[in-house]
């Protein structure tokens, strides 16, 4: 009965080995895009905390603080305006209407940017900072799974270069074996070319006795 399975002296006795430069190389491109993406990650999460710094220390204490100044400018302004009217001066009081008008509008200016800035802290808070957790998240992603990823390359080529670098021994024994038949078979050969002369010489003694007697 025919096998079905192929030899064993059939099969190839080392694995061709021709891609560890390759290995090599991609773990080199992969090393410079963790870094360089890693770097673009990086900048863009500080971003995300300034933005967040300047909202909050920065543009809220600034129109709070210009609101708190500009209120006590119109008050100051509406008394001066008070007095000039109790003096019955029209040039003061114009003066010192145009003053208020100016003061309230400055106010008025104030009071809404220091609202926008509060809208925008809402905004920021469920808008931005909901993305850049997920650039966070990226970032580990990048640092911890792509980092096992050129360790486990690393691995592979290095497996791979002190693989090819030795000759299995299956393929020597084999060898081995095969000489050791053909020696075995010739001095088997040889052995039983010595017996059959033997033989004939006795065969052939014996005959030339006969023809004496």
């Amino acid at each position: 009965m025919r096998s079905i399975c192929p030899s064993i002296e059939a099969m190839p006795q080392t694995a061709k080995v021709s891609s560890i430069e390759a290995i090599d190389a991609f773990k080199a491109s992969l090393i410079v895009y963790l870094e360089k993406a890693g770097s673009v990650l990086d900048d863009v999460s500080d971003d995300a905390v300034r933005t967040r710094i300047w909202l909050q220390s920065d543009r809220q204490l600034h129109w709070k603080h210009q609101t708190r100044q500009r209120t006590r400018e119109l008050a100051q302004a509406e008394q001066e305006l008070m007095t000039a009217r109790l003096s019955g001066m029209p040039e003061a009081i114009k003066a010192r209407q145009m003053t208020v008008n100016k003061a309230r509008l400055a106010l008025r200016e104030s009071e809404e940017r220091l609202a926008r800035v509060k809208q925008w802290m809402r905004q920021f808070e469920t808008q931005v900072e909901t993305r850049a957790k997920v650039v966070a998240q990226l970032r580990h992603s990048l640092a911890h799974d792509m980092g096992k990823a050129v360790a486990y390359l690393e691995g592979t080529a290095a497996s791979l270069a002190a693989y090819a670098g030795i000759t299995p021994p299956a393929t020597l024994d084999a060898q081995s074996r095969a000489n050791e038949t053909e020696a075995a078979a010739a001095e088997s050969s040889a052995a039983g070319q010595r017996l059959a002369d033997g033989d004939a010489r006795s065969e052939t003694s014996g005959k030339t006795g006969g023809l004496l007697e």
